[in-house]
């Protein structure tokens, strides 16, 4: 009788990890690439998920923080070509690329001019080619730009080289980002295997009855 009632009480005591549910790794997985650390926080491991979203806020406004930082220094250098290159402002980034190469335009249609004369009048004579490239490539008046001093020019193209360097960090933002995802994708694949084997401890218990000594039997099967 004491026996039976011990064995009552280990199987009441037991019974919610017998009957325990299996985590959905998937879903947690899925909450973890769409926002790093919610599938933590799903799995109920509440410090590795603030972690990975406390991470992903600092990325996140690091990321914004920096774009910001580029269009104050875009809108730098375009105010800047204005004021000592006679630029119109928003003239398109192949123009501003240009000017960042060239001092003046003047310079740019002579070497323009130089390169086609040697390729489709002195090697291949073709004019009609060198006219049309010409045409196509020179700046015309309304276009043309001519830095006050060499001072100037290389100072537009220090804050040009500013804006290129804030760009590589805003992509180096981006692919923080993408690897705290992934880390945390991971992880929380590694935490649901581990909360569905440690619930299932107790899913290999068998009891079955023994008429012959008029009782049961309790075993539990372990797999290697």
């Amino acid at each position: 009788m004491k026996k039976s009632f011990l064995l009552a009480l280990i199987l009441l005591l037991c019974m919610p990890l017998l009957f325990s549910e299996q985590v959905s790794a998937r879903k947690a997985m899925l909450y973890s690439a769409l926002v790093p650390g919610l599938g933590e926080l799903s799995l109920e491991d509440h410090t590795r998920g603030a972690l990975f979203i406390g991470a992903e806020i600092l990325i996140l406004a690091s990321y914004f923080r920096i774009n910001k930082e580029i269009d104050w220094k875009t809108n730098s250098y375009q105010q800047y070509a204005n004021r000592y290159a006679g630029v119109t402002i928003n003239s398109g980034d192949d123009y501003y690329r240009l000017i960042n190469d060239y001092i003046s335009s003047e310079q740019y249609n002579s070497e323009i001019e130089m390169f086609y004369r040697n390729r489709y009048i002195v090697y291949e004579y073709n004019p009609d080619l060198y006219y049309y490239y010409l045409d196509r490539y020179m700046i015309s008046e309304e276009e043309a730009w001519n830095w006050e001093s060499r001072n100037t020019w290389l100072r537009y193209r220090e804050i040009r080289r500013e804006k290129q360097s804030l760009e590589i960090l805003a992509n180096f933002a981006l692919g923080a980002a993408f690897v705290n995802r992934l880390i945390s994708i991971i992880d929380t694949a590694l935490l649901a295997r581990r909360i569905n084997r440690e619930s299932s401890l107790l899913s290999n218990i068998r009891l079955e009855p023994d008429i012959k000594r008029k009782g049961c039997i309790l075993s539990y099967e372990i797999e290697f």
